[in-house]
């Protein structure tokens, strides 16, 4: 008798603790902009899924679930989240398999997401996915690889992560009265610019306007050995559990190419990766704009297509993996060789102030070069554009002062003629 006394205190304390635990993260842990929430509840509601989709955000904005499931007749899902890692990627695949079967893995393979260490960046990566993930070994593991020792307790403990809320008061009922909306109930989630429409896909309505303030470094050491790590177990997950892997590359804006310039570099690497381990990669920044036709405003950004371009984009990439592309037709051995089929053409360009802030330096982007010439203007205090260089090839732009102001640039090629202009802050 003594015994289930004493058992039943601590089932009862151990309610009461979870009760308290499950409070308090109501109040402090405001989610209701998470889209990654209704991702994983999506997730577990389905009962079997044909071919999954795994990657950072370029999948979950360009690779359109709804087409791949019209085109190959099949239940296909995104678990693709915002800077997805590699070892996200295999703890996403071990669960989506456990919950529903998955018969093949399409991950994708971007410039950027393999060159870096699973450790490197911000932990909201880890545990914007971690957070929804029902508990389970998997999930444990997942926290102990990516999280450092000392951040054990916010990993596992998600209001400990906002526990400076519980000082505002106004934050909390504000965060009370988001989990209280419709929309937080039954699971939506929208924006101006975008609104999640199932199965892991947004639909983006942004389009890129050509100007990036920063530019892509040339791609050094593309494979990094935690990658190598994690690409291994992935492989080998697959293999044990009878799932066909793929792996791909969505295409980025001739903008992001052109910046790159060694793009060819991770390609050989990445191909080179995936032949090691007898697991076949396409790379769509390398297929024939004659039967992939995206246009600058097929992109929302610099690195991501808009639900148009995703529309074009899926239903090439579904159509291809039924058979009805031929491969030779569809892919350029490299990028240099798809480079050199383009038409001339003005892309852009690429801003960036120097470190003292005194000088703009210019970047012309173009498939093909020109002898081109910039004028140059600068919003005044009233709003007026002032001549700050006339008609010239000079790249290096004296800026009139240091804090950010605006610019009006027209660019002329070599016959004189208008070729392109922007307006922009730097």
């Amino acid at each position: 008798m003594k015994v289930l006394k004493i058992l039943g205190v601590g089932v009862f304390t151990l309610m009461l603790v979870s009760l308290c635990l499950f409070g308090l993260d109501y109040v402090l842990s405001d989610d209701s902009k998470s889209y990654a929430r209704i991702q994983m509840h999506e997730l577990y509601e389905q009962e079997d899924i044909d071919s999954l989709f795994l990657g950072a955000s370029h999948v979950y904005s360009g690779l359109n679930p709804a087409v791949t499931d019209e085109v190959w007749n099949q239940n296909t899902f995104s678990c693709s989240t915002s800077s997805q890692r590699i070892n996200t990627s295999y703890a996403l695949l071990k669960e989506a398999d456990k919950v529903a079967d998955i018969d093949t893995c399409y991950l994708e393979m971007s410039a950027k997401g393999v060159t870096k260490e699973v450790g490197e960046g911000l932990l909201d990566e880890v545990y914007r996915v971690a957070d929804y993930l029902k508990p389970s070994w998997n999930r444990v593991s997942y926290l102990l690889n990516a999280v450092p020792s000392e951040q054990y307790v916010n990993a596992f403990w998600r209001t400990r992560r906002n526990w400076k809320s519980i000082y505002s008061l106004s934050k909390m009922k504000r965060t009370i009265s988001n989990k209280r909306t419709e929309a937080y109930k039954n699971y939506e989630y929208a924006t101006d610019t975008e609104h999640y429409v199932g199965k892991g896909f947004i639909h983006f309505t942004a389009e890129f306007n050509n100007v990036a303030i920063g530019i892509r470094e040339p791609i050094k050491n593309p494979v990094s050995e935690d990658y190598r790590h994690y690409f291994q177990k992935t492989v080998e997950y697959c293999r044990e559990n009878d799932i066909k892997l793929i792996c791909f590359g969505i295409p980025l804006c001739e903008f992001t190419m052109e910046t790159i310039g060694n793009y060819d570099v991770y390609y050989k690497e990445a191909k080179e990766l995936c032949e090691q381990y007898g697991v076949p990669y396409y790379d769509f920044n390398l297929a024939n704009p004659a039967i992939l036709d995206l246009q600058d405003n097929d992109f929302r950004d610099v690195n991501h297509l808009n639900a148009a371009g995703a529309e074009k984009f899926s239903r090439v990439f579904a159509e291809f993996f039924a058979g009805k592309i031929d491969e030779e037709k569809l892919f350029y051995d490299s990028y240099e060789q798809k480079r050199n089929h383009l038409t001339k053409r003005f892309i852009g360009l690429a801003l960036k102030r120097d470190k003292s802030s005194k000088f703009c330096e210019i970047r012309p982007i173009t498939t093909k070069e020109d002898d081109y010439e910039y004028e140059v203007y600068y919003e005044d205090e009233n709003k007026d554009y002032i001549l700050l260089q006339e008609k010239s090839p000079n790249l290096k732009i004296a800026m009139p002062k240091k804090e950010k102001t605006r610019l009006k640039i027209r660019i002329f090629d070599s016959k004189g003629n208008k070729v392109a202009g922007f307006v922009k802050s730097v």
